[in-house]
């Protein structure tokens, strides 16, 4: 199998019904999946999401139209994050087919590759406080 089909099969077993998830996959740019039994998403805002996913591995999507950027973690995930939130059970996420790799619509900047792989979540909250302090010492900064 390639990586694209690999990562189908690891989509749809997320889903409820994975045979139906793989129609999806196979006719469709998105499918609305479940989290928080395979995995869950932290929430990010773009600006924030896309500096941190270049630092990352694992999957994570940029949806333009919501200005944001999920990031898949483990499922039960604790996070406490300021200006981001973890979205798990009782939550459905618009998730791009696995070949879906530029907009329209949400699209994968690390799209999964079939082997179970998440984005690490103390890996991830580490960029997002490095780049907060950052961001505010550079507010600052006084101009002259």
């Amino acid at each position: 199998m390639s990586t694209i089909e690999d990562a189908a099969v690891w989509l749809a077993a997320a889903d409820p019904d994975p045979i139906h998830a793989r129609r999806w996959i196979g006719s469709a740019r998105i499918i609305l999946l479940p989290l928080g039994e395979r995995w869950s998403a932290v929430k990010v805002s773009e600006h924030q999401g896309l500096a941190a996913a270049a630092a990352l591995r694992g999957p994570s999507i940029h949806d333009p139209s919501g200005q944001c950027v999920y990031f898949l973690v483990a499922p039960h995930t604790v996070w406490d994050a300021p200006g981001s939130e973890c979205l798990g059970e009782s939550y459905w996420l618009t998730v791009p087919t696995p070949a879906v790799k530029e907009p329209p619509g949400p699209y994968w900047l690390r799209a999964p590759d079939g082997s179970g792989q998440l984005v690490d979540a103390e890996e991830l909250r580490a960029q997002l406080g490095a780049r907060s302090v950052s961001a505010a010492g550079a507010a600052s900064v006084k101009q002259p």
